[in-house]
């Protein structure tokens, strides 16, 4: 009982639960259909996380770093809670002309399903940020058990399209939603307060936004031109490899959920307290993150076979490839969040700016030449690329963040 009262423990059980749910639907996904299907299935949900991260961008992400500097937090969470709401009408809004006109091949219950899956996103990371920690694993709960039974029914269709995927996965975000719309409250209107909300929001958002775009590019452009330049199947295995070391995320999602907010507090009164309390998390995270990394180099051919089946045999290489890449991916997770927690969002758009070019210089000639290895060589370029222009920045405002993690 002492380990299920603990708020770690809550934070921990919810990120499994959220992320192992995204995992194993990815899997069974992945059994149920074929490659190209799976393939298909894969490149919707990377638009979708485009539009995650854009909306995230002006809502959600200055929202976790300026909860602690609010003075009137019931006035904040109205304000955000509707302007999530109206920033999303305006992305789908958008989203729907754009398929209707230039890409009428996309089924059109992508949409709800889209707005489900960002809302379902905006909802509990705004809960991890209040601290509502047993709300925040009530709404996954209740989002998991709608997602599967969702997936049951696909599977007892006889025809098992994508547009008929995404339209049942749409309706198991609305029970949730509600309950967070219950929950949250966000009736308090002060439209002065609003005005300066709108206004901190944008400032700092467009640098978000502008980051989340060119992230979004050049952490994609690779697995997207895979899928050009190598086909649906090759795009299939390297989505599923990802989703194969999705269950890291639960450490990585928590470290932006719950440690972010929480290193933002300590670090308004004590910059060295923040950067000692990453350290110490980092640490820990490692005794979990790299004996993952290591069982999932060993054994990948067993892992990629068991999980989609033997036509994903000859792509164990892929898994391979991708520890390495997530090895990396850790390495540079605690340098963004003292970016993040420091407010420095500008040059979170000049990395992931520099790292677009990189991949729209290099992609070409990776993926031509060397395939899918091409491919993961390039998503490993841009971590290192990220992990040294950050530390750049971090260095010229005197902070030693390694010597720090070290000491600590």
């Amino acid at each position: 009982m002492k380990f299920f009262k603990r708020s770690k423990s809550i934070i921990l059980i919810d990120q499994a639960l959220f992320s192992g749910t995204s995992f194993l639907l990815t899997l069974l996904i992945a059994r149920i259909t074929d490659v190209e299907s799976f393939g298909q299935y894969s490149a919707y949900m990377l638009g979708i996380y485009l539009l995650v991260n854009a909306t995230g961008a002006f809502v959600i992400q200055p929202f976790q770093v300026l909860l602690g500097k609010s003075k009137n937090i019931s006035a904040y969470i109205s304000f955000t809670f509707w302007f999530q709401i109206i920033v999303l009408m305006f992305v789908i809004g958008i989203a729907f002309v754009v398929m209707h006109y230039f890409i009428p091949g996309i089924p059109v219950s992508i949409l709800p399903f889209a707005a489900g899956f960002i809302l379902h996103d905006f909802a509990r990371k705004i809960l991890l940020a209040l601290n509502k920690l047993v709300n925040a694993l009530l709404l996954d709960t209740a989002s998991t058990v709608f997602l599967v039974l969702g997936l049951y029914f696909f599977n007892q269709q006889s025809g098992k399209t994508i547009n008929e995927l995404m339209q049942y996965f749409a309706f198991a975000y609305i029970l949730p939603f509600l309950f967070i719309s219950v929950l949250l409250s966000p009736l308090v209107f002060k439209k002065d307060l609003f005005i300066e909300y709108l206004s901190l929001h944008y400032k700092e958002g467009k640098w978000l936004f502008f980051t989340a775009i060119t992230q979004w590019w050049s952490g994609n452009l690779f697995v997207l031109a895979s899928g050009i330049y190598l086909g649906a199947s090759a795009l299939g295995a390297l989505r599923l490899a990802q989703s194969l070391l999705g269950v890291l995320n639960i450490l990585l999602q928590t470290f932006e959920n719950y440690v972010l907010p929480q290193t933002a507090f300590k670090i308004i009164s004590s910059r060295q307290i923040a950067i000692s309390y990453l350290g110490g998390m980092s640490q820990k995270a490692a005794f979990l993150f790299l004996p993952v990394l290591g069982f999932s180099f060993l054994f990948a051919e067993q892992i990629m076979v068991m999980a989609g089946g033997l036509e994903y045999r000859s792509f164990a290489y892929v898994l391979r490839g991708m520890t390495f890449l997530y090895v990396f991916i850790f390495l540079g997770q605690p340098i963004r969040l003292i970016i993040r927690a420091l407010l420095l969002n500008q040059h979170f758009f000049y990395a992931y700016l520099i790292n677009l070019s990189f991949a729209l210089i290099f992609g070409h000639f990776l993926l031509s030449t060397y395939g899918l290895n091409g491919a993961i060589a390039g998503l490993i370029g841009s971590q290192i690329l990220l992990i040294a222009y950050w530390s750049f920045v971090l260095h010229n405002k005197n902070i030693q963040l390694w010597k720090s993690f070290i000491s600590f």
